[in-house]
This record gives structure tokens, C-alpha cells and sequence, in this order.
């Protein structure tokens, strides 16, 4: 289980101090929710995983918004391998820069089906790795990247802080794939370069990037596409839970 401290609130409260004076960043996260959205259309309840500072609902406030860090942007604070809904009960589950943090991927996910009604689905956009991004988030980033992480436990048993993250999971996930039924099947993964967030430089950066570089970094995402196989950062997932999938 992850350590929450008054830090990684504080850290939360820097982030939307950059977040109120970056309209370039929030074009960026709010186009992500446009299309996490879109992947769940008609579906409710939606539950936000993982919603720290609380944009995404702000962007969308009919959303649950939960995260293990208690705030007041979090509708619900609760573990994600532990969530306090009742079996079938929602109708999607969205998250941005969250699966990747997890303690235990592997319960949440299973949790995700648990909750999940028959045709629910869950939506997620995480980090991916390719050989250019592997560089980026190994060298370049300040979390974690292992290839070798252990989904069971990717972090140290004790001490894992609440924004230790390794860009890794998502990948070893996909490939982790248990064969045969499950009660979550992968309906669509959708690869992307990520040019207009790496241009904004994230949240390390506490002053508006011009509007300009942004644009000209879409631009660029469109013109490279086709080389998105060997240089993408990010991944659009979604899976959908079997409509004979157990909600015992």
C-alpha cells in the first residue's frame, strides 16, 4: 500500500497552482478526457480513477471523482485495489496517468471487472514503451521505467510513496495477458505519439508555454504518425467487461 504524507498533498496543491496559469497544459489533459469520454459514451455511472487535483472533473462534473489521497477534489477516497462499489454497479471507469502508480495493477484490474456492469468499460491513456520512448521515460523522466518490473509487485513491499510510478506497467500488462476468459477483454489500444504534452513539458514547468509550439507539436503529431510504432509515448486503452462476466 502506498504512504500518503502532507507532502504529496502539498504536491497536489502545486499542481493546480500550475495548472490555473497553463491554459496550454489544460487544452492538452482536456482534449485526453474528450477522447476517454467519447471511448465511454452513454455509459453511467463514470468513476475517475486516481483524480489527485481534480481537472478531470472539473472538465466533466458528473464524474465520481476517487483517489487514495484524501482532498477536496475526491468525491471518494479509497485504495484502488480495494474499491468500495458494489459488484456490477458502474457503468465505466476512466483514468489518466494512473495504472501506472498502482501498487497492485493486478487486483485493480480484477477489481475493474468486479464493479463493472456487463458492456461497462474502462478507459485509460498511460505511458507506453517503444524503443525512442523507452530512452525518454529511462533517462528523461523522474520515474521508474523497468522492463523487468513484476507485476505483482512492482514496487518495494514497504515504502511506496503515493507518486512512485513505473512507465513499464502498462506495457508488461498487455503482454501479461492471462490466456483464456477473462472478465475484461481489450477492445481497442491505440498508440500516439504525445507531442503537444511533451511540448508543454508537463507540470515541471510553472510558466505558459506560447500557444504556438504547441500547435506546431499537433501538427507534427499528424506528419508522424506512421513512425508512431517505433517512437509513441502514450496508449489509449480500453477494455470492456464481457456481458457473461461473474460480478460475484
Amino acid at each position: 500500500m502506498s504512504q500518503v504524507t502532507q507532502s504529496d498533498f502539498d504536491f497536489l496543491i502545486q499542481h493546480r497552482k500550475i495548472w490555473s496559469v497553463r491554459p496550454e497544459l489544460q487544452a492538452v489533459y482536456q482534449d485526453w478526457y474528450g477522447q476517454l469520454l467519447r471511448c465511454v459514451d452513454g455509459l453511467q455511472p463514470i468513476v475517475e480513477m486516481g483524480s489527485g487535483p481534480g481537472f478531470f472533473k472539473e472538465y466533466f462534473p458528473r464524474l465520481i471523482s476517487t483517489d487514495f489521497i484524501t482532498s477536496p477534489w475526491v468525491d471518494v477516497a479509497c485504495d484502488a485495489g480495494s474499491l468500495p462499489f458494489r459488484s456490477g454497479s458502474v457503468g465505466a471507469l476512466v483514468m489518466v496517468d494512473v495504472l501506472h502508480h498502482l501498487p497492485k495493477p493486478l487486483a485493480f484490474m480484477a477489481e475493474a471487472g468486479r464493479i463493472l456492469q456487463p458492456g461497462g468499460r474502462l478507459a485509460m491513456i498511460e505511458p507506453w514503451i517503444t524503443p525512442l520512448s523507452f530512452l525518454l521515460y529511462r533517462y528523461l523522466h523522474h520515474e521508474d521505467c523497468s522492463l523487468k518490473v513484476d507485476l505483482k509487485r512492482p514496487f518495494e513491499a514497504q515504502g511506496k510513496k503515493a507518486f512512485d510510478g513505473n512507465a513499464a506497467i502498462p506495457f508488461k500488462l498487455l503482454k501479461y495477458a492471462v490466456p483464456g476468459p477473462q472478465p475484461l477483454d481489450l477492445i481497442r489500444a491505440d498508440t500516439f505519439l504525445g507531442l503537444p504534452y511533451l511540448a508543454t513539458l508537463g507540470f515541471k514547468y510553472a510558466r505558459p508555454i506560447p500557444q504556438t509550439l504547441v500547435d506546431f507539436a499537433r501538427v507534427c503529431e499528424r506528419w508522424l504518425r506512421p513512425i508512431g510504432r517505433f517512437a509513441a509515448t502514450r496508449i489509449l486503452l480500453v477494455w470492456q467487461k464481457t456481458l457473461s462476466g461473474s460480478t460475484a
